[in-house]
């Protein structure tokens, strides 16, 4: 007899219901992936279909959150095991041979892996420097005439090459991933057109992710959870945008981070005699996670408090020392300090603001003449994660509201200025004074020889911008890092797994909260953790993420205010004063972000209000 048929009837209305909402799902991604052919690059982005496009992701939210909410009430069997990952991998397998719709991070990536799979630094010559070099610009032996004669080998890599946005900076991205786009250049005909390398390299992201949903499923059963809880991660639309159709690279840290996640409750639940050979494992897993991107090092507080307080000092020592020391072997191509000077740039400038047509710049115009300031600095190999890391802000909330209300507003254009900001510029001034005055005192103090901003050099725009994102970067950052820190050592005293994966899961996601760069596909990273959330809000605020696709939308139809859209025949008029790209940063990011906070802090209190009660 099958296992459906031992099923209680309910039990098995309800897996007819999770099939219904499969291929309800899979119809879905297939309208999605032929509705990306609209968003060529190049296309006009007024033709593009976005709200189309948000629409369907709505859609496929819909059946992700009835779904979850179905397969937790099923009893668990292999025949559900099996469905989860054969749905799933559908679902990529159906985004896969998708355009990138808003997205051109991946042509990026292209580039980069041909570089290093032919033995070439990625952080030597930024992209510009190769789209405008001739072949007599350098010795025939040198690195840049290899990269010229790279690019000219290929048509489909000389394509990539001149669709990378801001090319005047080598790769932020470190060692790991770089491997991984090697990889992916490898395994592609040198002939091969655009479109085979970009799904080429896509599947391989994908394969990380499938890995992911593993992982997570070993996480699940550890926490002695119901194996449904997995399909949280497998089925999450959100997944199905950013890697199978965008193609981002943050699959291949959150592979690593969550097998270091899984590797660590396994390691607490060994005999003595094993944690020490666990942790230098779950170690040198963690650090291939940063050496593939940065953030997982924010679970460093957690591990270590977690090592020292259930396994003792001894391992505490041992897996600080693997993360330690394989992390500086995998970062130390991208700090190794200055390379020769980039070549004098032949062509007309670079914008930073997209041309008509063209994807967006992911910088806040606010930060754009500041980025374009450093890009002589671009032979530097750290110049574009120090440039990431020092001025990148899009799609966020909590860091914007700090960071405007820090800076002068006086002399902000009306449609430049936040209706939040509502400090004094006199405390603004007197704040950024006091600040720069102690920054030059501890910098003075670390380098004797470098010249020092003064104080009455504030009022200058660039000046004024840069310290006040840093001032902002460093107040974010203090009250992340207590909450890391008291989530770490709350979570260290429960014996539980699912209290440690539950506190891994609220720390990343308030790192991403509070960073200046919320984009949607780094709330990916905390989707592996995300059956473990103990409010339900943390799963809305997934597909509230998608509305950063609105600022597309918004920027190509509403360059001038006023931001008015039609409904049932009546023009209602949403701003007066912003234009699309000012309504995005000022007000959609309220809508996106707001709600979600004020539920989350409702169901905090209700948790509060139960636990006093009991």
């Amino acid at each position: 007899m099958s296992d459906s048929n031992r099923f209680p009837i309910n039990a098995r209305l309800k897996v007819d219901g999770l099939w219904l909402l499969m291929v309800a799902s899979a119809i879905c991604y297939g309208a999605l992936a032929t509705l990306s052919d609209w968003f060529a690059l190049g296309s006009d982005v007024k033709e593009r279909p976005t709200l189309v496009m948000l629409g369907l992701f709505c859609f496929a939210f819909l059946c992700y959150g009835v779904a979850l909410f179905l397969v937790v009430r099923v009893p668990a069997s292999r025949k559900l095991f099996l469905g989860i990952i054969g749905s799933s991998c559908l679902f990529r397998v159906l985004m896969l041979p998708s355009i990138p719709m808003h997205e051109i991070d991946v042509y990026r990536y292209i580039w980069d892996g041909a570089v290093f799979a032919e033995g070439m630094s990625p952080y030597r010559y930024p992209p510009q420097d190769v789209l405008i070099a001739a072949a007599d610009d350098a010795p025939a032996e040198s690195d840049l005439a290899r990269l010229v004669a790279l690019r000219a080998s290929s048509e489909s890599l000389a394509d990539s090459l001149g669709r990378i946005h801001f090319g005047t900076y080598p790769s932020p991205y470190p060692l790991v991933s770089q491997v991984v786009f090697a990889g992916a250049a490898w395994v592609t005909p040198g002939a091969a057109s655009l479109f085979s390398r970009l799904v080429l390299i896509k599947g391989l992201f994908v394969l990380f992710d499938l890995a992911t949903l593993l992982v997570v499923m070993g996480l699940v059963k550890e926490a002695a959870m119901h194996p449904g809880w997995s399909l949280a991660y497998g089925w999450c639309p959100l997944l199905m945008k950013e890697f199978a159709n965008s193609g981002h690279l943050d699959s291949i840290a959150i592979f690593f981070t969550t097998a270091a996640v899984w590797l660590l409750v396994k390691s607490l639940r060994q005999a003595a005699g094993l944690k020490l050979l666990y942790a230098v494992a779950t170690g040198s897993v963690l650090a291939l996670a940063i050496g593939a991107k940065f953030y997982p090092v924010v679970l460093m507080p957690l591990f270590a408090a977690l090592w020292w307080r259930r396994s003792g000092k001894g391992t505490l020592t041992v897996g600080v020392l693997s993360v330690g020391a394989v992390s500086l072997v995998l970062l130390y191509p991208l700090f190794r300090g200055d390379q020769e000077q980039p070549l004098e740039d032949k062509s007309p400038a670079v914008a930073h603001v997209a041309a008509p047509g063209q994807p967006l710049s992911p910088l806040a115009p606010s930060q754009s003449a500041v980025a374009e300031s450093m890009a002589p600095r671009a032979s530097d190999p750290s110049a574009g994660i120090r440039t990431f890391l020092k001025h990148w802000e899009m799609n966020d909330l909590i860091f914007m509201v700090v960071l405007e209300n820090l800076r002068l507003q006086a002399k902000v254009e009306a449609r430049q200025k936040p209706w939040f900001a509502v400090t004094p510029d006199a405390w603004s001034l007197a704040t950024m004074k006091y600040w720069v005055t102690w920054a030059d005192w501890i910098s003075t103090k670390l380098h004797p020889d470098q010249p020092q901003l003064s104080a009455k050099d504030l009022h200058a725009p660039e000046n004024l911008r840069a310290e006040s994102f840093l001032l902002a970067r460093i107040v974010t950052g203090g009250l992340f890092a207590l909450l890391a820190c008291w989530l770490a050592w709350r979570a260290a005293g429960q014996g539980e797994p699912r209290e440690w994966c539950r506190a891994a899961m609220l720390t990343l996601a308030w790192f991403w909260l509070t960073c200046p760069t919320q984009n949607p596909w780094y709330w990916c990273w905390i989707l592996p953790l995300l059956p473990f959330a103990r409010y339900r809000t943390w799963y809305v605020l997934g597909a509230m993420t998608l509305l950063y696709y609105l600022r597309f939308w918004l920027s190509a139809h509403f360059v001038e205010p006023p931001v008015a859209v039609e409904l049932f025949n009546q023009k209602i008029v949403l701003s007066n004063t912003y234009d699309g790209p000012h309504f995005f940063y000022f007000v959609m990011a309220w809508v996106e972000f707001a709600p979600c906070l004020v539920a989350l802090g409702i169901e905090w209190l209700l948790d509060r209000r139960s636990k006093l009660r009991f």
